[in-house]
């Protein structure tokens, strides 16, 4: 538990110093770090993000969306298209939920494509 505490704080970007005076050791700097305060450790450790708690993960259609919208691309708009194209006769939502994930998937596919030549002819 300890050498997980320190090793996911140093890769967070904490300070080595700081790491070492929050699990207890004595270090040349203890002093000065102490000085500091424990709220400047606190905001130290409350900015690296470390958590017992699970990171919640983004499903593959939700990670898409994100992608998509990060490239200026409406995926609701897409999505909300393409089931219109389809019957409403799908009762499975499970189905569904893989349609929208294969809508989102290829328009994705196809914009990296387009943004892949647009900037091959530029180049």
């Amino acid at each position: 538990m300890r050498k997980y505490f320190k090793t996911q704080l140093l890769a967070l970007g904490v300070q080595t110093d700081y790491v070492d005076y929050m699990m207890g050791h004595t270090i040349d700097t203890y002093h000065d770090i102490q000085s500091l305060g424990i709220e400047k450790l606190r905001q130290a450790y409350a900015a690296s993000g470390l958590s017992i708690k699970p990171k919640t993960r983004l499903s593959k259609i939700e990670a898409i969306k994100e992608i998509m919208r990060a490239q200026g691309i409406s995926p609701e708009r897409i999505l909300a298209r393409d089931a219109l194209k389809q019957a409403a006769t799908s009762a499975k939502t499970r189905h569904s939920e893989m349609t929208a994930a294969a809508t989102a998937d290829r328009t994705l596919k196809e914009f990296i494509q387009h943004e892949t030549r647009r900037l091959a002819s530029d180049g």
